[in-house]
């Protein structure tokens, strides 16, 4: 059994439905009532019928519908209606509810946009130092699924970001409907349209006729309309007993914030030719023209007066006098709002991110071993090699520039050489590094600079004993009593090769060291290789 049940606390409710037995698919057809499935319910009903009279028109169609299709259908329809303080305050109780679930949910969202934050960072990290995807090394696969991860991470953390504030913003607006319904001004404008309503339902319920007048005021057409009967007029008489309370009720509202000094309600009795009344905007204050029967007429400053309903005057003065005083006061403002929710959210730095991720998307040989300096080392380099403002500084095979920017923000001047242009192509728009020289190092020449460098800070390829060899080159470069620190790889302090013992022994001639770095400090570039930091002052 389906019963189509109608009360006005619950609204228009069908009971005895389940999922997939066909009843949605027809009722949900407009000529079929149109109803809706309430996922908070989990039934089916037609919106906004709580605390109304009962769509008649709509249940029958629906009932007649579900009938021919062979189901047997029960109608129950209950047009007592609830006190308006009562309606209020339930409303009232659901709009709290409503805020908490929508807060609720700005906070989920806000809690995985944080996460996702945390996780794009987290990502990013291996790409820090602007490493790039080394195309057919064994890194190669594992960044392009970072890069890919730190992308989705970030747009998600976006998404979730805006769901969250979309949802704060609703939930700072619950309410805003209500508070502004219970304003003085709110209410008498409701009273209006309550009585008129009134009148029309008492037209309808005694019945009326209606003449049409040609030109010259003689009837051509009476129209008759007769009394109403049978559902018409059970809805047209329950609609004025719910309309009577409410009228008692937000007329009893006035009347308390008229005895209060916090409203008044302007009409033909106070407000006269001449008086000044502000309406619409705070700044428009015209004198009144002519008083009728719910307007004045205003004037407007062109060649017509603005017509103003009595309820939309915000203040009045009457320089003459009259029934009233001689200011009339402002409109009580409404209940103040709850203060609004912000869901607070880790700002993503998408434009960083976002460069991160170009940056990963450049593909050099894997054979150029481009295993960007990470910005622990690149502190450490610095830490080692005393900078002072002023210095003329190289890095040899560059790459992306991580120790020359790191030199040039210390006020150094800097000088770059890289093989692939790709890896640098922005170097010369960082302040301080002031020339960039494309080719391969060991092809370079002091004699091809103006002067020597106080310092060299280099981070050359590893395998094979390149870094030797490019460090014994970069060490041609150095000025008297400069000096140059090198990232090397591990083997060079304990290799028994001739090139790693004879290189050994050249940094124990110069007073200089080798010092181990952390097993781990090049795991942002995507390599577990060991290194080691060599410090060569330049030859007396």
């Amino acid at each position: 059994m389906i019963k189509i049940q109608h009360t006005h606390e619950d609204g228009t409710l069908i009971h005895g439905t389940r999922k997939g037995d066909g009843v949605y698919e027809i009722v949900k057809k407009w000529e079929n009532g149109g109803f809706k499935y309430f996922p908070s319910l989990r039934m089916l009903g037609l919106r906004n019928s709580r605390d109304r009279v009962a769509n008649r028109w709509a249940i029958n169609a629906a009932a007649e519908a579900l009938r021919k299709a062979g189901f047997a259908v029960e109608v129950e329809i209950d047009d007592n209606f609830r006190d308006r303080a009562q309606v209020l305050e339930d409303k009232t109780d659901r709009l709290e509810d409503r805020r908490d679930a929508l807060e609720a949910k700005a906070g989920r969202h806000t809690g995985a946009a944080s996460a996702a934050h945390d996780r794009a960072h987290q990502i990013s990290e291996r790409f820090a130092g602007g490493q790039p995807i080394l195309v057919g090394h064994h890194s190669e696969r594992r960044a392009r699924a970072d890069r890919k991860r730190m992308d989705q991470a970030m747009r998600k953390s976006i998404d979730e970001n805006d769901k969250a504030q979309r949802a704060a913003g609703r939930a700072s607006a619950v309410g805003s409907q209500q508070r502004r319904s219970a304003t003085p001004a709110v209410t008498a404008r409701r009273v209006k349209t309550a009585e008129s309503e009134l009148r029309k339902i008492q037209k309808s319920l005694d019945g009326h006729t209606r003449r049409h007048l040609d030109h010259a005021g003689n009837p051509y057409y009476i129209e008759k309309h007769d009394a109403a009967t049978g559902d018409h007029r059970e809805m047209l008489l329950a609609r004025k007993a719910q309309l009577e309370n409410q009228l008692d009720y937000d007329r009893a509202q006035l009347a308390a914030a008229a005895e209060a000094g916090e409203f008044i309600e302007y009409g033909p009795h106070n407000v006269h030719v001449g008086d000044l009344v502000t309406y619409w905007f705070r700044d428009r204050r015209r004198p009144v023209v002519k008083v009728n029967k719910v307007t004045v007429s205003v004037e407007s400053g062109y060649s017509w007066p603005d017509k103003v309903k009595f309820t939309d005057i915000l203040a009045v003065e009457c320089p003459h006098g009259g029934d009233g005083p001689t200011v009339l006061v402002p409109r009580r403002p409404g209940p103040k709002a709850p203060p609004r929710l912000k869901a607070e959210v880790s700002t993503i730095d998408v434009a960083a991110l976002t460069d991160r991720i170009v940056q990963a998307q450049i593909g050099v040989p894997a054979d150029s071993e481009a295993f960007m300096t990470p910005p622990a080392v690149v502190a450490r380099v610095l830490e080692t090699a005393e900078l002072e403002p002023g210095m003329v500084v190289l890095e040899p095979s560059a790459g992306n520039g991580a120790l020359a920017k790191a030199a040039a923000s210390e006020g150094c001047e800097v000088h770059c050489v890289e093989r692939y242009p790709a890896l640098s192509k922005d170097l010369l728009d960082v302040p301080g590094i002031i020339g960039l020289t494309t080719g391969d190092f060991l092809e370079t020449a002091p004699d091809q600079y103006p002067a020597k460098f106080d310092r060299v800070l280099m981070n050359p390829p590893f395998s094979k004993g390149q870094d030797i060899q490019h460090v014994r080159h970069a060490l041609r470069f150095l000025k008297p009593r400069g000096l140059l620190v090198a990232v090397m790889s591990g083997g060079v302090a304990w290799n028994k090769a001739k090139t790693a013992t004879s290189f050994r022994e050249l940094v124990e001639q110069r007073g200089g060291q080798i010092d181990p770095l952390p097993d781990d400090a090049f795991a942002p570039s995507g390599t577990n290789m060991r290194t080691i930091l060599a410090v060569i002052p330049a030859e007396q």
